[in-house]
């Protein structure tokens, strides 16, 4: 039996006017002007996809800021690996960020900024040679201070912070914690022991470590019990943040406190579905909005931001 071509001739078609719309002229993109400002580059963005959700996160984050909510802020490694803790140092300063949350990778990387104004790579070499990213000078900061937080009974970020302040290297005013620490700031680290190198260096100790780590998962459930009504964004970590954001909301909620009304975003290259789940879903409910925003952080955030400050002109320090 062969099969023919089906005939349209009779095909029901649907007057334009009955169609719902997807999109309006009014949301479209228009041309940016030579020797415009940052207002007309933004209005000539459209006010769809990618472009209408940061857009309302700039309006929540804005609006939090004037009410005095919670904008906390997590950072995977490749935040700044790609050139933004500098812009994440003024934005402390201008208390535009009111928590942090480090994972180990980036505190490392924040650590060798401040040492030094790079972060370091590595090559096969120095894996066939056993060194891989096992530096000494960073290694022996973090671990010194990791050692006498565990002592002193501080959270990792402010043991970490404190030592870079009480150094005043070079390279300062480029340390998010250190931005933190000076400024009052929470910061809050979560490292991998075996994967985050600094914890295979001879300095480290297992004790230390887990106590410092402890109390800072411990701080951070306590910033997301005060996190009602604020902004959580979760910048390029892909699996330890957003699950350790939900963990710490869990942990408030089980203490009987009230977590609502949050707006949340994974800003990502590479957002992976596990966090987009935990914090664009999970984390944004009960009453809240969640946002994906999938593409480069080193050009979103400074957008996002520009548009933040931009938007509230004299009200940011």
């Amino acid at each position: 039996m062969t099969t023919r071509p089906l005939s349209f001739s009779s095909l029901r078609t649907v007057p334009i006017s009955e169609r719902k719309a997807d999109t309006d002229e009014r949301d479209y993109g228009a041309p940016y002007s030579a020797n415009s400002s940052l207002s007309d580059l933004l209005c000539s963005l459209p006010n769809l996809g990618a472009g209408a959700d940061l857009f309302h996160l700039r309006d929540a984050i804005v609006s939090s800021h004037r009410r005095g909510r919670k904008i906390i802020v997590g950072c995977g490694g490749h935040v700044m690996d790609t050139g933004l803790s500098p812009l994440l140092a003024r934005l402390i300063e201008q208390r535009l960020i009111s928590g942090i949350a480090l994972t180990g990778e980036a505190l490392l990387q924040d650590v060798e900024i401040a040492l030094t104004g790079q972060t370091l790579g590595s090559h096969d070499q120095d894996l066939i040679d056993g060194r891989y990213c096992i530096t000494d000078e960073t290694g022996r900061l973090i671990n010194d201070a990791v050692n006498m937080g565990a002592v002193e009974n501080w959270g990792f970020g402010a043991s970490v912070g404190r030592k870079l302040l009480d150094m005043e290297s070079e390279h300062l005013e480029h340390s998010v914690v250190a931005a933190a620490c000076r400024c009052g700031i929470p910061v809050t680290v979560h490292p991998t022991i075996g994967a985050d190198a600094f914890t295979l260096h001879p300095q480290a100790h297992g004790e230390s470590l887990g106590s410092v780590a402890m109390y800072d998962f411990r701080l951070l459930a306590g910033i997301m019990a005060e996190a009602s009504g604020g902004v959580l964004l979760n910048v390029a970590s892909g699996v330890i943040l957003p699950r350790l954001f939900l963990q710490a909301v869990d942990a408030a909620r089980n203490l009987g406190k009230k977590v609502e009304g949050l707006t949340t975003a994974v800003i990502d290259p590479s957002a992976s579905a596990s966090s987009v789940e935990d914090v664009v879903g999970r984390l944004s409910q009960p009453d809240g909005e969640g946002y994906c925003l999938s593409g480069p952080d080193e050009v979103l955030l400074p957008l996002l931001f520009g548009a933040v400050i931009d938007a509230l002109g004299d009200d940011v320090e």
